[in-house]
């Protein structure tokens, strides 16, 4: 192969890695609308602007609730059938009330069943006395209860049967309801907050629906409660990806009960690392993601040593995304970043492990003053909650639109923080040595 054939390949699989980055839930999927992420429907950003201070008041009646997945499969409605927005409990919520006279829902623009997909539903139903409805089709829904009075989550295939679980319906508890079917199967995985159940439909070519959110009927098969968010694949996620997601709804909506926790850094315990939550792991060979940048800015790919049912999984502290001298730091840092992440890794049964050596990259957009030359990585190594007793990590790479990256950081460990700032830099002249601030 020619040098110049071998350096433009180079180049062009550097452009791949940097233009993949995994922006979806938990850093499962892109926003783009080039993976298989289709629907992202997020209370907190009704409008999907990527705000969340600019959404509707407390009561509002909710025409439009916007796809942040980058597909622009919006959900409306109209008249007395709108549901309205909740901002006066813990999270930001769009509230369909079943005990109204007129049936609350919302149309998809995108519809259909599909027989190779997976869907999390974040809510908090309420039980007004009929039968709730999650998603629902013209052939299918999904059953936060089967029926009036049954007390069970599962699916319907309409005119055909209904099948039940034996999970008990979460009423008035925040909660993660998500169904899985992969291509080829009659079998739906059923999850419910820490419990899990196949349910075997009859079919393979049946699936998961998806038109509206909740059913136009009056008296039956409506939504009830608080839907905070609902996220929709049209292609199965795999066991590695699941457990990435469930573990950033969890986070995100106050410690929700799972069926496997690899994040613990959203405990009050821990400091409540509870934003942007995203993660890389793998479960075997066959069910694994290594690359992950979710709703944050940091973004962790090429794990060195990343084995079977472990995980490496990252959350912040909600701090301003701004660098501020007098902060805890070394003395060589000028000023460092407000915001702290706090880090995860450990295996399926909670023990703690290492998998290897990650790259971990930065977008610092809108953050002014950086350059590859005062840019450190801050790791707080003794895990102390302090920085200044550390040794900055230098030598970041700019990778272009104010990327930067650390390659082949080894240094973070469980429960371990990290942080950003920008260091004082020396210029030698003929005769002194001076010091130049970085602003």
């Amino acid at each position: 192969m020619k040098p110049k054939t071998r350096l433009l390949i180079y180049i062009l699989i550097c452009f791949a890695q940097g233009a993949s980055a995994q922006t979806g839930p938990g850093g499962v999927g892109s926003r783009d609308g080039s993976s298989s992420l289709i629907i992202w429907l997020r209370a907190n950003d009704l409008n999907a602007d990527g705000n969340i201070n600019n959404n509707p008041t407390n009561g509002s009646l909710v025409s439009t609730w916007s796809d942040f997945s980058g597909n622009a499969n919006n959900f409306t409605q109209t008249g007395t059938n709108r549901p309205s927005y909740n901002s006066s409990g813990t999270f930001n919520a769009v509230n369909f009330n079943s005990s109204l006279a007129a049936a609350q829902f919302m149309f998809g623009s995108t519809a259909g069943v599909f027989p190779n997909a997976s869907t999390f539903i974040a809510i908090n139903p309420v039980n007004t006395g009929n039968s709730h409805t999650l998603l629902d089709h013209s052939s299918a829904s999904l059953r936060v209860e089967q029926w009036f009075n049954t007390n069970r989550v599962g699916l319907t295939r309409y005119g055909i049967a209904d099948y039940s679980t034996t999970i008990a319906s979460p009423f008035n508890i925040n909660s993660i309801i998500s169904y899985h079917k992969p291509a080829g199967s009659s079998i739906v995985e059923v999850r419910v907050n820490g419990a899990t159940q196949n349910l075997n439909i009859g079919s393979t070519t049946a699936g998961i629906p998806l038109d509206r959110i909740g059913r136009n009927s009056n008296g039956a098969d409506e939504a009830s409660g608080d839907f905070f968010e609902i996220i929709f694949f049209n292609s199965r996620v795999n066991d590695a990806q699941k457990i990435i997601i469930d573990n950033y709804l969890s986070a995100k909506f106050g410690s929700i009960n799972i069926p496997i926790n690899v994040y613990d850094e959203d405990n009050a315990g821990a400091g409540n690392y509870d934003h942007d939550v995203a993660g890389i792991g793998r479960v075997n060979a066959s069910n694994l993601h290594n690359d992950s940048q979710g709703t944050g800015i940091v973004r962790v790919l090429n794990p060195t040593n990343l084995g079977n049912n472990e995980f490496f999984m990252w959350g912040h502290d909600n701090g301003a995304l701004q660098m501020n001298s007098g902060l805890n730091a070394p003395s060589i840092i000028k000023s460092r970043l407000t915001r702290i992440w706090r880090v995860s890794e450990t295996n399926t049964s909670g023990g703690a492990i290492d998998v290897g050596n990650v790259d971990i990259r930065f977008d610092l957009t809108g953050i002014t003053g950086v350059s590859t030359g005062n840019i450190r990585l801050l790791v707080d190594t003794d895990n102390d909650g302090n920085f200044n007793d550390e040794t900055p990590i230098s030598g970041a790479v700019n990778l272009g639109s104010n990327i930067y990256s650390f390659n082949g950081v080894s240094s973070i460990s469980n429960n371990r923080r990290f942080t950003l700032g920008l260091a004082l830099t020396t210029i030698i002249t003929n005769r002194r040595i001076t010091h130049r601030v970085n602003n």
